[in-house]
């Protein structure tokens, strides 16, 4: 029991820590920073935008995964006789 309750709290802080660092927004709300805009129009639209420059690389990673789906569907179904 005491090592389930150690795990958790090691979980616990580390998962804290993590959010800290990728979070960003204790910057913000403090005031010591404003966010970025960013608009759909901007992404999609702009120079270097998601749609124009890494469309091809968003095609093969989607095909990647769909792959390792239908493979870990294959892994993980039970053979019934």
């Amino acid at each position: 029991m005491l090592n389930k309750i150690l795990n958790l709290i090691v979980v616990l802080l580390l998962f804290t820590v993590m959010f800290i660092y990728i979070d960003d927004s204790i910057r913000v709300w403090s005031g010591k920073d404003q966010p970025n805009e960013i608009s759909v129009e901007t992404l999609a639209n702009g120079a270097g935008g998601i749609f124009t420059d890494y469309i091809f690389s968003f095609e093969l990673l989607s095909l990647l995964l769909i792959a390792a789906l239908i493979g870990a569907l294959y892994i993980a179904k039970k053979e019934v006789f």
